[in-house]
């Protein structure tokens, strides 16, 4: 399998300063490779939350259904990071997120995945359309040439 390239800071629309807690740090002194899920999850619930998506009760509910990440570089506890975030796909019922960390000011990725949210409905949990008027949020985050 062939490594992923980096994809550098003008790849992304939305960034989100994080700071990063005492409890992140594993024995050997950076970031566990586990916090960048956790860090991706943090971002893309920010930006819907931010957006009013998929807030209220009637509206679907977004369940995780892929999560990846690749990293490139180590995260020391001093560094001072952001989460940088872009829609890649709108599907019928699901929104492909591409994220990444970076050091505030670098333009080369510290990490980065792809995350993939599936609408479901909140009773039933099968998914249902994600709806116009999402949709059109969502597309504000879209990069065509990704």
């Amino acid at each position: 399998m062939a490594r992923p390239l980096p994809r550098m800071r003008d790849r992304y629309r939305y960034f989100r300063p994080i700071d990063l807690r005492w409890n992140d740090i594993d024995r050997f002194g950076h970031v566990n490779n586990a916090i960048f899920f956790e860090l991706f999850d943090t971002t893309v619930n920010a930006w819907l939350a931010e957006k009013g998506l998929f807030q209220e009760d009637r509206d679907p509910m977004c369940v995780v259904v892929r999560h990846a990440c690749d990293f490139f570089l180590e995260v020391k506890p001093s560094d001072k990071v952001e989460v940088a975030l872009v829609i890649e796909k709108i599907g019928v019922s699901s929104l492909t997120y591409r994220s990444a960390v970076f050091r505030v000011g670098e333009s080369e990725p510290l990490a980065q995945g792809k995350y993939v949210h599936v609408a479901v409905d909140r009773s039933t949990r099968r998914p249902i359309p994600i709806g116009p008027e999402a949709i059109r949020i969502c597309e504000n985050l879209v990069i065509e040439t990704y």
